[in-house]
């Protein structure tokens, strides 16, 4: 067939097809419900994401769904419906699907058969409608005025009643908006960094134009690809049949392209964690050398390799605080604090003997409060919290770290059951080594965990709750951003008492809302954090935050409408956005935890400070942080630079020239630079770099 025949069938088809059009027409309105604010304002870019992503999906459930409704209406299998029949089943549809809809909203988000139930209805009910006035403008269009069938005449035709669809949507949200007081655009734009909304300048326009129509064509391609391969295998399965199997040939020719879908995701999943751990092995040129200090892991009393613990821990060991740092803002005498890091290597049980072992070696066992504190998938403890801890206690402490994972958490949700078996096997380790010590020596053992870090914590006590903590020899425990993963938040969530019955799990958004005291496990959780909140039934399922307006947690939009799917890409989008921080500058907002933790340390676990010292660990966190990402940042450059200029002078033929960038101050990394390049301009003749 010609190639001009082709497009020529096909545009036909896409502007004639009823089932096609109605998935036009919900695919407006989906686009106009993607605007809805989510948990963090987001970009213009983004935005763009979501309603491309919201209105391609919505499109296919359209288009499927009022297929399914036209067959119905036939009655008899091949045969097409009449107009008449079209429109009974269409106000059926619609009303039926909307009478249900209001019917299963109130119970919507209390299982995910209601949700399914619930989503199903909705989408009969804008499926229906848009169906309907497919047929109704067909009835007026061609039956009545008589036109000719032509795009302008049934797709720009749909196109306006879908705009008509999404403007009463919109109008909607602007009237909830105002009601609740959420009517300002600038809540649902991120703001540059002087505090101004962020303005939506041409070339912003302009990728975010490309990001919806690049994210709408490449579903668009994946989902006639997928049709596509689907009837090349139901043909070839008649052909082997040698004879018609009809739907039967469909179905498996659909299940061969997800079974090929499927085998291709999962390779490029293990293709991604490959490579991310293979970072993780690279050593950085700000953490070059081995620690000499004897009080951390891969020191000279150590038995762990440095090259083992990977990037974030070979970090963490190298940035110990010493007593001089400490007492300069604590002031008062300190101690030498002690850290450890435990790599993956090993089993469950060696792990945690090695731990001990560690412990002794390097005199934490001797220090007055122990930490067991569960990383992130990437290994990763938050330097804050390690630095908030030695200043608290001027250096009286040790924090264990038993690396479960060197992949970030979003690919290491397959290792969380290792890391909760990790967790609560080093806690006993140590617990039992603690308990051979003399009653007056003993020190305290603590609990710390952040984001999936604090899911394998937390998740230390299932199922049977704070009992089991106390029972692993906890005195007591602070989890930072809970992710909606966890066992023991979501009991919680759902009854309580079920696994704290004297009310020991507190859960609080804000660190200054505590008050001292010991024996207690606490969970803090912003309000907008979307990895405490985001969950994958929000595909169909309303979430507990997102119920009646008064009753929604503070800075969950009120005027925000729970839509299937589409709150689910708002989500996802938040997720990204949650993460979103900068060196040295804390702000209680998504998932950054940093402004919390020094408070939620002292009152959890019980080491009192003074105003005055309080402000300057406050200033000591903030300007050592950025310091170090000044450090990283510089030597990471430096090291590319002369690498680069190492490489170009060699192209030229001269004497091999190998420059490197070791374990120095950045401003010694500089002058090196200087030096050499005046050593090599000196011997040309020329003036020297001042």
């Amino acid at each position: 067939m010609p190639i001009g025949n082709f497009l020529r069938g096909t545009v036909r088809h896409f502007t004639t097809d009823p089932a096609v059009r109605a998935g036009v027409i919900t695919a407006a309105w989906a686009a106009a419900a993607a605007y809805g604010r989510g948990l963090l304002p987001r970009t213009p870019v983004q935005q763009a994401a979501i309603t491309g992503a919201s209105a391609t999906a919505y499109y296919a459930l359209g288009t499927t769904t009022w297929a399914t409704v036209a067959s119905a209406a036939a009655g008899v299998p091949g045969h097409r419906p009449g107009k008449k029949a079209l429109l009974v089943a269409a106000v059926a549809t619609a009303a039926g699907g909307k009478a249900a809809e209001v019917a299963l909203r109130p119970s919507s988000g209390s299982s995910l058969m209601a949700g399914v139930a619930w989503s199903e209805t909705k989408l009969l009910s804008v499926a229906g409608l848009a169906g309907g006035l497919v047929t109704v403008s067909d009835i007026l269009a061609h039956d009545v005025l008589r036109l000719r069938r032509t795009p302008a005449t049934t797709l720009a035709l749909d196109l306006a009643m879908g705009m008509t669809m999404a403007g009463g949507s919109l109008v909607r949200r602007v009237r909830r908006a105002r009601r609740f007081g959420t009517d300002d655009p600038r809540h649902a734009v991120k703001k540059m960094a002087d505090g101004t909304p962020l303005v939506m300048r041409a070339r912003t326009a302009a990728v975010a134009t490309a990001t919806v129509a690049g994210t709408a064509g490449g579903l668009a391609t994946l989902a006639i690809s997928e049709q596509a391969g689907a009837h090349l295998a139901s043909r070839g399965i008649n052909a082997i049949a040698d004879s018609d199997l009809g739907e039967f040939s469909d179905f498996v020719g659909h299940g061969v392209m997800f079974t090929g879908f499927a085998a291709a995701g999962l390779g490029a999943l293990r293709y991604v964690r490959r490579m991310t751990q293979q970072k993780q092995e690279v050593i950085e040129p700000a953490y070059r050398e081995a620690p000499t200090s004897p009080f951390v892991s891969c020191g000279p009393n150590s038995e762990v390799d440095f090259d083992a613990i990977g990037k974030e821990g070979r970090r963490f060991v190298l940035m110990r605080l010493t007593p001089g740092e400490i007492e300069n803002v604590v002031g008062g005498h300190s101690t030498e604090p002690v850290r450890i890091v435990i790599p993956r290597e090993g089993s469950i049980e060696e792990r945690a003997e090695l731990a001990v072992r560690e412990l002794t070696a390097t005199g934490g066992i001797n220090r007055s409060i122990i930490c067991i504190a569960s990383p992130t998938g990437v290994g990763y403890v938050n330097y804050v919290m390690a630095e908030a801890l030695e200043y608290l206690t001027r250096g009286d402490c040790a924090v264990v770290v038993p690396q479960y994972a060197y992949v970030p958490s979003a690919l290491a949700l397959n290792k969380t059951t290792e890391g909760v078996h990790l967790q609560t096997a080093v806690i006993e380790a140590v617990a039992r080594r603690v308990n051979e010590l003399q009653p007056a020596k003993r020190p305290r053992l603590v609990n710390f965990g952040e984001s999936l870090g604090a899911e394998c914590a937390l998740d230390v006590g299932w199922p049977e709750g704070v009992a089991r903590l106390e029972q692993v020899g906890l005195d007591c425990g602070l989890y930072l951003g809970v992710p909606f993963r966890s066992s023991m938040w979501k009991q919680w969530l759902a009854d309580p008492s079920a696994i704290d019955a004297d009310g020991r799990l507190r859960n609080v958004s804000d660190a200054t809302e505590l008050t001292p005291g010991r024996g207690r496990h606490v969970m803090i959780n912003h309000h907008d954090d979307p990895i405490n909140m985001f969950s994958y039934e929000m595909v169909v399922q309303r979430p507990w935050w997102m119920g009646p307006p008064d009753t929604r947690p503070p800075l969950v939009p009120r005027e925000t409408i729970f839509r299937p799917v589409i709150s689910f890409v708002v989500a996802l989008v938040d997720l990204l956005n949650g993460m979103d921080s900068k060196p040295g500058e804390f702000v209680r907002k998504g998932h950054d935890y940093r402004i919390d933790i020094a408070a939620g340390l002292e009152k959890t676990y019980d080491l009192p400070a003074t105003a005055d010292q309080r402000d300057r660990i406050e200033s000591a966190l903030r300007r050592r942080e950025q310091e170090w990402a000044e450090r990283r940042l510089i030597a990471r450059t430096g090291e590319k630079a002369l690498r680069q200029l190492r490489e170009t002078i060699n192209s030229w033929g001269q004497e091999t020239v190998n420059l490197k960038v070791d374990e120095r101050p950045e401003d010694e990394a500089s002058n090196r630079l200087i030096d050499y390049l005046n050593a090599r301009l000196g011997q040309s003749g020329s003036s020297g770099l001042g």
